[in-house]
Protein backbone atom coordinates (compact mmCIF):
# COMPACT_ATOMS: atom_id res chain seq x y z
CA UNK A 1 0.00 0.00 0.00
CA UNK A 2 1.30 3.49 -0.86
CA UNK A 3 2.16 5.82 1.97
CA UNK A 4 -0.54 8.37 2.75
CA UNK A 5 -1.04 11.46 4.88
CA UNK A 6 -4.25 12.59 6.48
CA UNK A 7 -5.80 15.85 5.31
CA UNK A 8 -7.74 17.58 8.04
CA UNK A 9 -11.36 18.38 7.34
CA UNK A 10 -12.00 22.08 6.95
CA UNK A 11 -14.62 24.48 5.74
CA UNK A 12 -14.01 25.69 2.18
CA UNK A 13 -15.21 29.21 1.33
CA UNK A 14 -17.74 29.42 -1.50
CA UNK A 15 -16.45 31.73 -4.20
CA UNK A 16 -19.67 31.79 -6.20
CA UNK A 17 -22.99 30.09 -6.87
CA UNK A 18 -23.90 29.89 -10.56
CA UNK A 19 -26.21 28.18 -13.00
CA UNK A 20 -23.49 26.49 -15.06
CA UNK A 21 -19.87 25.78 -14.22
CA UNK A 22 -17.53 24.76 -17.06
CA UNK A 23 -14.17 23.20 -16.18
CA UNK A 24 -11.58 23.68 -18.91
CA UNK A 25 -11.19 26.59 -21.32
CA UNK A 26 -10.19 24.79 -24.50
CA UNK A 27 -12.39 25.05 -27.56
CA UNK A 28 -14.89 22.57 -26.06
CA UNK A 29 -15.10 24.51 -22.81
CA UNK A 30 -15.42 27.86 -24.57
CA UNK A 31 -18.19 26.48 -26.77
CA UNK A 32 -19.98 25.15 -23.69
CA UNK A 33 -19.61 28.33 -21.65
CA UNK A 34 -20.57 30.77 -24.41
CA UNK A 35 -23.54 28.64 -25.48
CA UNK A 36 -24.76 28.21 -21.89
CA UNK A 37 -24.58 31.97 -21.30
CA UNK A 38 -26.39 32.68 -24.57
CA UNK A 39 -29.12 30.30 -23.42
CA UNK A 40 -29.61 32.49 -20.35
CA UNK A 41 -27.44 30.78 -17.74
CA UNK A 42 -25.13 32.59 -15.35
CA UNK A 43 -21.89 30.85 -16.28
CA UNK A 44 -18.36 30.57 -14.93
CA UNK A 45 -15.51 29.12 -17.01
CA UNK A 46 -12.40 27.77 -15.24
CA UNK A 47 -9.09 27.58 -17.10
CA UNK A 48 -5.83 26.31 -15.57
CA UNK A 49 -3.67 28.32 -17.99
CA UNK A 50 -3.50 32.05 -18.54
CA UNK A 51 -5.22 31.90 -21.94
CA UNK A 52 -8.23 30.29 -23.54
CA UNK A 53 -8.05 27.81 -26.42
CA UNK A 54 -6.31 24.78 -24.94
CA UNK A 55 -4.64 22.66 -27.60
CA UNK A 56 -5.29 25.35 -30.23
CA UNK A 57 -3.32 27.98 -28.31
CA UNK A 58 -1.36 26.59 -25.35
CA UNK A 59 -0.21 23.60 -27.42
CA UNK A 60 -0.08 25.76 -30.59
CA UNK A 61 -2.17 23.47 -32.81
CA UNK A 62 -2.74 26.05 -35.55
CA UNK A 63 -5.07 23.99 -37.68
CA UNK A 64 -8.77 23.22 -37.33
CA UNK A 65 -9.44 20.08 -39.35
CA UNK A 66 -11.82 20.89 -42.20
CA UNK A 67 -14.89 18.89 -41.21
CA UNK A 68 -17.03 21.82 -42.28
CA UNK A 69 -17.78 21.14 -45.94
CA UNK A 70 -19.28 18.30 -47.93
CA UNK A 71 -18.42 16.87 -51.35
CA UNK A 72 -19.66 19.99 -53.16
CA UNK A 73 -17.92 22.39 -50.71
CA UNK A 74 -21.23 23.28 -49.08
CA UNK A 75 -20.72 24.19 -45.42
CA UNK A 76 -22.78 21.82 -43.24
CA UNK A 77 -21.07 22.38 -39.89
CA UNK A 78 -22.24 25.63 -38.33
CA UNK A 79 -22.96 27.07 -34.89
CA UNK A 80 -20.09 27.98 -32.56
CA UNK A 81 -17.58 25.99 -34.63
CA UNK A 82 -18.32 28.15 -37.67
CA UNK A 83 -18.55 31.37 -35.71
CA UNK A 84 -14.98 31.14 -34.43
CA UNK A 85 -13.66 30.75 -37.97
CA UNK A 86 -15.75 33.71 -39.17
CA UNK A 87 -14.31 35.81 -36.33
CA UNK A 88 -10.78 34.73 -37.18
CA UNK A 89 -11.25 35.60 -40.85
CA UNK A 90 -12.56 39.05 -39.87
CA UNK A 91 -9.38 39.85 -37.90
CA UNK A 92 -6.91 38.28 -40.34
CA UNK A 93 -6.43 35.15 -38.25
CA UNK A 94 -7.59 32.75 -41.01
CA UNK A 95 -7.85 32.81 -44.79
CA UNK A 96 -11.18 34.07 -46.15
CA UNK A 97 -10.94 31.34 -48.83
CA UNK A 98 -10.79 28.35 -46.47
CA UNK A 99 -14.28 26.99 -47.28
CA UNK A 100 -13.47 24.41 -49.96
CA UNK A 101 -13.23 20.62 -50.01
CA UNK A 102 -9.59 20.83 -51.19
CA UNK A 103 -8.56 22.64 -48.00
CA UNK A 104 -7.55 19.91 -45.50
CA UNK A 105 -7.52 22.21 -42.49
CA UNK A 106 -8.43 25.76 -41.52
CA UNK A 107 -5.02 27.18 -40.63
CA UNK A 108 -5.35 29.76 -37.86
CA UNK A 109 -3.30 32.35 -36.02
CA UNK A 110 -3.29 30.91 -32.50
CA UNK A 111 -2.46 34.25 -30.88
CA UNK A 112 -5.46 35.88 -32.55
CA UNK A 113 -7.56 32.92 -31.53
CA UNK A 114 -6.86 33.56 -27.85
CA UNK A 115 -8.40 37.02 -28.12
CA UNK A 116 -11.32 35.90 -30.29
CA UNK A 117 -12.29 33.44 -27.54
CA UNK A 118 -11.93 36.12 -24.88
CA UNK A 119 -14.21 38.44 -26.84
CA UNK A 120 -16.83 35.76 -27.46
CA UNK A 121 -16.85 34.93 -23.74
CA UNK A 122 -17.12 38.58 -22.70
CA UNK A 123 -19.91 39.32 -25.17
CA UNK A 124 -21.92 36.35 -23.88
CA UNK A 125 -21.43 37.41 -20.26
CA UNK A 126 -19.27 34.45 -19.19
CA UNK A 127 -17.09 35.01 -16.13
CA UNK A 128 -13.68 33.53 -16.98
CA UNK A 129 -11.25 32.60 -14.20
CA UNK A 130 -7.69 31.90 -15.38
CA UNK A 131 -5.03 29.99 -13.47
CA UNK A 132 -7.96 28.30 -11.76
CA UNK A 133 -7.92 24.51 -11.65
CA UNK A 134 -11.12 22.52 -11.16
CA UNK A 135 -9.50 20.16 -8.67
CA UNK A 136 -12.39 17.99 -7.53
CA UNK A 137 -16.15 17.76 -8.02
CA UNK A 138 -18.48 18.71 -5.18
CA UNK A 139 -20.77 15.73 -4.68
CA UNK A 140 -24.24 15.44 -3.22
CA UNK A 141 -25.02 11.77 -3.26
CA UNK A 142 -24.27 10.69 -6.81
CA UNK A 143 -24.84 14.16 -8.28
CA UNK A 144 -22.25 16.82 -9.08
CA UNK A 145 -23.03 20.20 -7.49
CA UNK A 146 -20.01 22.20 -8.63
CA UNK A 147 -16.28 21.95 -8.05
CA UNK A 148 -13.48 22.79 -5.67
CA UNK A 149 -11.11 25.26 -7.28
CA UNK A 150 -7.38 25.73 -6.64
CA UNK A 151 -5.90 29.13 -7.51
CA UNK A 152 -3.72 31.90 -6.11
CA UNK A 153 -6.66 32.58 -3.79
CA UNK A 154 -6.30 29.11 -2.27
CA UNK A 155 -8.92 26.38 -2.27
CA UNK A 156 -12.43 27.64 -2.87
CA UNK A 157 -15.74 26.16 -3.96
CA UNK A 158 -18.07 27.10 -6.79
CA UNK A 159 -21.57 25.71 -6.49
CA UNK A 160 -23.47 25.11 -9.71
CA UNK A 161 -26.86 23.85 -10.78
CA UNK A 162 -25.14 22.06 -13.68
CA UNK A 163 -21.48 21.30 -14.43
CA UNK A 164 -19.61 20.61 -17.66
CA UNK A 165 -16.33 18.67 -17.72
CA UNK A 166 -14.22 20.06 -20.58
CA UNK A 167 -10.88 19.10 -19.03
CA UNK A 168 -9.93 16.86 -21.95
CA UNK A 169 -9.17 13.85 -19.78
CA UNK A 170 -12.57 13.58 -18.05
CA UNK A 171 -10.93 14.60 -14.77
CA UNK A 172 -14.09 15.64 -12.95
CA UNK A 173 -16.18 12.83 -14.39
CA UNK A 174 -13.70 10.20 -13.21
CA UNK A 175 -13.56 11.64 -9.70
CA UNK A 176 -17.36 11.87 -9.60
CA UNK A 177 -17.64 8.12 -10.13
CA UNK A 178 -18.37 8.02 -13.86
CA UNK A 179 -17.53 4.80 -15.65
CA UNK A 180 -14.36 5.47 -17.64
CA UNK A 181 -11.99 3.66 -19.93
CA UNK A 182 -8.42 4.43 -20.97
CA UNK A 183 -6.87 4.38 -24.40
CA UNK A 184 -3.13 4.65 -24.95
CA UNK A 185 -2.25 7.27 -27.53
CA UNK A 186 0.38 9.86 -28.35
CA UNK A 187 1.03 13.44 -27.39
CA UNK A 188 2.87 16.39 -28.93
CA UNK A 189 4.03 19.96 -28.34
CA UNK A 190 4.17 22.26 -31.40
CA UNK A 191 6.36 25.27 -32.09
CA UNK A 192 6.39 28.32 -34.36
CA UNK A 193 9.22 29.48 -36.61
CA UNK A 194 9.32 33.12 -37.71
CA UNK A 195 11.14 34.83 -40.59
CA UNK A 196 10.51 31.93 -42.97
CA UNK A 197 10.56 32.41 -46.75
CA UNK A 198 7.47 30.34 -47.40
CA UNK A 199 7.47 30.93 -51.16
CA UNK A 200 11.02 29.58 -51.37
CA UNK A 201 9.97 26.49 -49.42
CA UNK A 202 7.03 25.85 -51.75
CA UNK A 203 9.27 26.27 -54.81
CA UNK A 204 11.71 23.76 -53.32
CA UNK A 205 8.90 21.21 -53.02
CA UNK A 206 7.89 21.86 -56.63
CA UNK A 207 11.42 21.19 -57.88
CA UNK A 208 10.95 17.51 -56.96
CA UNK A 209 7.24 16.99 -57.67
CA UNK A 210 7.42 13.22 -57.51
CA UNK A 211 8.70 13.39 -53.94
CA UNK A 212 5.74 15.25 -52.47
CA UNK A 213 4.18 13.08 -49.70
CA UNK A 214 0.61 12.63 -50.87
CA UNK A 215 -2.08 11.55 -50.68
CA UNK A 216 -2.05 11.72 -46.90
CA UNK A 217 -3.54 13.77 -44.06
CA UNK A 218 -6.27 15.00 -46.43
CA UNK A 219 -3.71 16.54 -48.82
CA UNK A 220 -4.50 15.11 -52.26
CA UNK A 221 -1.38 16.01 -54.23
CA UNK A 222 1.26 18.65 -54.87
CA UNK A 223 -0.99 20.55 -57.28
CA UNK A 224 -3.68 20.96 -54.63
CA UNK A 225 -1.08 21.91 -52.00
CA UNK A 226 0.36 24.56 -54.36
CA UNK A 227 -3.07 25.91 -55.35
CA UNK A 228 -4.10 26.26 -51.72
CA UNK A 229 -0.98 28.33 -51.15
CA UNK A 230 -1.19 30.48 -54.29
CA UNK A 231 -4.93 31.07 -54.37
CA UNK A 232 -5.99 30.75 -50.74
CA UNK A 233 -2.89 31.70 -48.78
CA UNK A 234 -3.01 28.41 -46.85
CA UNK A 235 0.07 26.21 -46.43
CA UNK A 236 -0.75 22.74 -45.13
CA UNK A 237 2.04 20.18 -45.36
CA UNK A 238 0.67 16.79 -44.20
CA UNK A 239 1.40 15.66 -40.67
CA UNK A 240 3.50 12.54 -40.97
CA UNK A 241 4.52 13.72 -44.42
CA UNK A 242 8.14 14.09 -43.37
CA UNK A 243 8.43 10.35 -42.81
CA UNK A 244 7.27 9.75 -46.41
CA UNK A 245 9.28 12.64 -47.93
CA UNK A 246 12.33 11.26 -49.82
CA UNK A 247 14.36 14.41 -49.09
CA UNK A 248 13.97 13.98 -45.34
CA UNK A 249 14.26 10.18 -45.47
CA UNK A 250 17.65 10.58 -47.17
CA UNK A 251 18.83 13.02 -44.50
CA UNK A 252 17.76 10.67 -41.70
CA UNK A 253 19.39 7.69 -43.44
CA UNK A 254 22.69 9.58 -43.66
CA UNK A 255 22.60 10.27 -39.93
CA UNK A 256 22.25 14.03 -40.39
CA UNK A 257 19.08 14.18 -38.31
CA UNK A 258 17.96 12.06 -35.36
CA UNK A 259 14.31 11.19 -35.80
CA UNK A 260 14.07 9.58 -32.34
CA UNK A 261 15.55 10.95 -29.13
CA UNK A 262 14.27 8.92 -26.19
CA UNK A 263 11.47 9.27 -25.10
CA UNK A 264 10.46 11.23 -28.24
CA UNK A 265 9.88 9.56 -31.60
CA UNK A 266 8.77 10.57 -35.10
CA UNK A 267 10.64 13.85 -34.89
CA UNK A 268 10.52 13.72 -38.69
CA UNK A 269 6.68 13.84 -38.81
CA UNK A 270 6.88 17.48 -40.00
CA UNK A 271 3.27 18.62 -40.12
CA UNK A 272 3.43 22.30 -41.17
CA UNK A 273 0.78 25.04 -41.14
CA UNK A 274 1.08 28.66 -42.26
CA UNK A 275 -0.85 31.65 -43.57
CA UNK A 276 0.33 33.96 -46.35
CA UNK A 277 1.64 37.33 -45.22
CA UNK A 278 2.78 36.38 -41.72
CA UNK A 279 6.20 34.87 -42.38
CA UNK A 280 5.69 32.23 -39.72
CA UNK A 281 5.02 28.51 -39.83
CA UNK A 282 3.89 26.12 -37.09
CA UNK A 283 5.64 22.75 -36.91
CA UNK A 284 4.01 19.55 -35.63
CA UNK A 285 6.89 17.10 -35.26
CA UNK A 286 7.29 15.13 -32.05
CA UNK A 287 5.48 12.19 -30.44
CA UNK A 288 5.35 10.71 -26.95
CA UNK A 289 3.57 7.51 -25.90
CA UNK A 290 0.88 8.13 -23.28
CA UNK A 291 0.14 4.99 -21.30
CA UNK A 292 -1.22 6.69 -18.17
CA UNK A 293 -1.84 10.12 -16.66
CA UNK A 294 0.94 9.92 -14.05
CA UNK A 295 2.02 13.52 -13.45
CA UNK A 296 5.68 12.47 -13.40
CA UNK A 297 5.52 10.98 -16.88
CA UNK A 298 3.49 13.83 -18.34
CA UNK A 299 5.90 16.40 -16.88
CA UNK A 300 8.90 14.54 -18.25
CA UNK A 301 7.39 14.41 -21.74
CA UNK A 302 6.25 18.04 -21.72
CA UNK A 303 9.66 19.40 -20.74
CA UNK A 304 11.51 17.07 -23.10
CA UNK A 305 9.24 18.13 -25.97
CA UNK A 306 10.23 21.76 -25.48
CA UNK A 307 13.87 20.78 -26.07
CA UNK A 308 12.93 18.67 -29.07
CA UNK A 309 11.23 21.64 -30.70
CA UNK A 310 14.67 23.26 -30.91
CA UNK A 311 16.21 19.99 -32.11
CA UNK A 312 13.81 19.96 -35.07
CA UNK A 313 14.03 23.72 -35.65
CA UNK A 314 17.82 23.73 -35.82
CA UNK A 315 17.74 21.01 -38.46
CA UNK A 316 15.17 22.88 -40.54
CA UNK A 317 17.20 26.10 -40.44
CA UNK A 318 20.31 24.20 -41.45
CA UNK A 319 18.94 22.03 -44.23
CA UNK A 320 15.55 23.06 -45.67
CA UNK A 321 15.40 25.86 -48.28
CA UNK A 322 13.37 28.85 -47.13
CA UNK A 323 14.29 28.35 -43.46
CA UNK A 324 17.89 29.59 -43.37
CA UNK A 325 17.02 32.82 -41.51
CA UNK A 326 14.20 31.40 -39.41
CA UNK A 327 14.15 31.36 -35.63
CA UNK A 328 11.95 29.84 -32.94
CA UNK A 329 9.37 32.47 -32.03
CA UNK A 330 7.14 30.38 -29.76
CA UNK A 331 7.02 26.93 -28.18
CA UNK A 332 3.75 25.45 -26.97
CA UNK A 333 3.43 25.29 -23.19
CA UNK A 334 1.10 22.29 -22.97
CA UNK A 335 1.45 18.70 -24.05
CA UNK A 336 -1.38 17.96 -26.46
CA UNK A 337 -2.69 14.48 -25.60
CA UNK A 338 -4.61 12.85 -28.44
CA UNK A 339 -6.55 10.35 -26.33
CA UNK A 340 -6.44 8.95 -22.80
CA UNK A 341 -9.29 8.64 -20.30
CA UNK A 342 -12.80 8.77 -21.72
CA UNK A 343 -16.29 8.01 -20.44
CA UNK A 344 -18.79 5.23 -21.00
CA UNK A 345 -21.81 7.16 -22.10
CA UNK A 346 -25.54 6.79 -22.43
CA UNK A 347 -24.75 6.36 -26.13
CA UNK A 348 -21.52 5.36 -27.88
CA UNK A 349 -20.59 6.64 -31.32
CA UNK A 350 -18.86 3.87 -33.26
CA UNK A 351 -16.47 4.30 -36.14
CA UNK A 352 -17.79 1.24 -37.93
CA UNK A 353 -21.32 2.66 -37.85
CA UNK A 354 -20.10 5.88 -39.47
CA UNK A 355 -17.66 4.51 -42.01
CA UNK A 356 -19.61 1.42 -43.08
CA UNK A 357 -22.77 3.39 -43.73
CA UNK A 358 -24.08 3.65 -47.31
CA UNK A 359 -25.36 7.16 -46.66
CA UNK A 360 -26.11 9.71 -43.94
CA UNK A 361 -25.75 8.47 -40.35
CA UNK A 362 -28.75 9.70 -38.36
CA UNK A 363 -29.49 9.84 -34.63
CA UNK A 364 -32.69 11.05 -33.01
CA UNK A 365 -30.69 13.03 -30.42
CA UNK A 366 -28.51 14.78 -33.02
CA UNK A 367 -26.71 17.89 -31.73
CA UNK A 368 -24.43 18.55 -34.70
CA UNK A 369 -23.61 17.31 -38.19
CA UNK A 370 -20.19 16.67 -39.73
CA UNK A 371 -19.17 15.39 -43.17
CA UNK A 372 -17.65 11.91 -43.17
CA UNK A 373 -14.32 12.03 -44.95
CA UNK A 374 -13.25 8.87 -46.79
CA UNK A 375 -10.36 7.99 -49.07
CA UNK A 376 -10.84 6.38 -52.48
CA UNK A 377 -8.06 5.93 -55.06
CA UNK A 378 -5.98 8.68 -53.56
CA UNK A 379 -8.85 11.15 -53.41
CA UNK A 380 -10.49 12.44 -50.23
CA UNK A 381 -14.26 12.71 -50.28
CA UNK A 382 -17.06 13.75 -47.95
CA UNK A 383 -19.89 11.85 -49.68
CA UNK A 384 -22.30 11.93 -46.75
CA UNK A 385 -22.74 13.34 -43.25
CA UNK A 386 -22.95 11.85 -39.78
CA UNK A 387 -24.96 13.12 -36.84
CA UNK A 388 -23.23 13.60 -33.49
CA UNK A 389 -25.59 12.28 -30.78
CA UNK A 390 -26.13 14.03 -27.45
CA UNK A 391 -25.90 10.72 -25.56
CA UNK A 392 -22.13 10.50 -25.97
CA UNK A 393 -21.73 13.49 -23.60
CA UNK A 394 -23.75 11.84 -20.80
CA UNK A 395 -21.57 9.73 -18.47
CA UNK A 396 -22.81 6.56 -16.78
CA UNK A 397 -22.20 6.52 -13.02
CA UNK A 398 -22.69 10.14 -11.99
CA UNK A 399 -25.47 12.68 -12.35
CA UNK A 400 -25.72 16.34 -13.28
CA UNK A 401 -22.45 16.39 -15.23
CA UNK A 402 -21.91 16.43 -18.98
CA UNK A 403 -18.61 15.82 -20.76
CA UNK A 404 -17.70 18.23 -23.55
CA UNK A 405 -14.27 17.35 -24.92
CA UNK A 406 -14.39 15.35 -28.14
CA UNK A 407 -11.57 13.12 -26.96
CA UNK A 408 -13.25 12.14 -23.67
CA UNK A 409 -16.85 11.60 -24.80
CA UNK A 410 -18.11 8.07 -25.40
CA UNK A 411 -16.81 6.82 -28.75
CA UNK A 412 -15.36 3.66 -30.21
CA UNK A 413 -12.46 3.92 -30.75
CA UNK A 414 -11.46 6.59 -28.27
CA UNK A 415 -10.99 10.04 -29.72
CA UNK A 416 -13.21 9.47 -32.74
CA UNK A 417 -14.38 13.11 -32.60
CA UNK A 418 -11.31 14.50 -30.80
CA UNK A 419 -10.58 17.22 -33.38
CA UNK A 420 -11.56 20.80 -32.69
CA UNK A 421 -14.80 20.64 -34.66
CA UNK A 422 -15.96 17.60 -32.69
CA UNK A 423 -14.99 19.33 -29.46
CA UNK A 424 -16.98 22.44 -30.34
CA UNK A 425 -20.05 20.42 -31.36
CA UNK A 426 -20.04 18.47 -28.08
CA UNK A 427 -19.20 21.59 -26.10
CA UNK A 428 -22.05 23.63 -27.53
CA UNK A 429 -24.52 20.80 -26.87
CA UNK A 430 -23.30 20.29 -23.30
CA UNK A 431 -23.49 24.02 -22.59
CA UNK A 432 -27.02 24.37 -23.95
CA UNK A 433 -28.27 21.27 -22.11
CA UNK A 434 -26.71 22.49 -18.86
CA UNK A 435 -28.32 25.92 -19.18
CA UNK A 436 -31.74 24.39 -19.80
CA UNK A 437 -31.25 21.99 -16.88
CA UNK A 438 -30.35 24.85 -14.55
CA UNK A 439 -33.44 26.76 -15.63
CA UNK A 440 -35.76 23.77 -15.14
CA UNK A 441 -34.12 22.48 -11.97
CA UNK A 442 -33.53 19.00 -13.38
CA UNK A 443 -30.36 16.92 -13.93
CA UNK A 444 -28.61 17.90 -17.15
CA UNK A 445 -29.06 14.44 -18.68
CA UNK A 446 -32.83 14.68 -18.20
CA UNK A 447 -33.49 17.73 -20.38
CA UNK A 448 -35.77 16.68 -23.27
CA UNK A 449 -33.62 16.41 -26.36
CA UNK A 450 -36.08 18.40 -28.49
CA UNK A 451 -35.59 21.38 -26.15
CA UNK A 452 -31.82 21.09 -26.56
CA UNK A 453 -32.17 20.87 -30.32
CA UNK A 454 -34.47 23.91 -30.52
CA UNK A 455 -31.97 26.02 -28.59
CA UNK A 456 -29.11 24.75 -30.78
CA UNK A 457 -31.09 25.73 -33.88
CA UNK A 458 -31.65 29.17 -32.37
CA UNK A 459 -27.87 29.42 -31.93
CA UNK A 460 -27.26 28.66 -35.61
CA UNK A 461 -26.42 24.96 -35.40
CA UNK A 462 -27.22 22.87 -38.48
CA UNK A 463 -29.12 19.67 -37.61
CA UNK A 464 -30.16 18.78 -41.15
CA UNK A 465 -32.25 20.08 -44.03
CA UNK A 466 -35.99 20.86 -43.98
CA UNK A 467 -37.07 17.23 -44.38
CA UNK A 468 -34.77 16.09 -41.59
CA UNK A 469 -36.10 18.79 -39.26
CA UNK A 470 -39.64 17.62 -40.03
CA UNK A 471 -38.63 14.07 -39.08
CA UNK A 472 -37.34 15.41 -35.78
CA UNK A 473 -40.51 17.48 -35.22
CA UNK A 474 -38.41 20.63 -35.26
CA UNK A 475 -39.93 22.29 -38.33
Amino acid sequence: MSKTVHEEARDIPVLDEVDVLVAGGGVAGCAAAVSAARAGARTVLLERNGCLGGVATATLMANIGNHYVNLTSEQVLRGFAAEVVERLVAVGGASPRWCHRDVPGVVIDSERFKVVLVELSEEAGVQVLTHALAARPIMEGGAVRGAFVESKSGRQAILAKATVDATGEADLAAQAGAQCKFSSASATVLFKLANVNLDAFVEFLKERPGDFPAPMDMVKNLETFDRNWRERGILFFPHGGGKAWPFLKEVVAKGEFESAVEPAFDLDAMGMYALRGNGWIVINSNFYRIADLDVRNLSRFELHAQKMCYHVAEFMVRRIPGFSRAYVAHVGVDLGIRASRFIRGRATLQSKVIHDAPGPVLFDDVVGVRPVRVTFRGEFFAPYTADIPFGITVPIGCDNLLVASGKSVSTEPAGLVRGMTGCMICGQAAGVASALAARAGVPSADVPVRQIQRELLAQGVHLGGPERLKQLALA
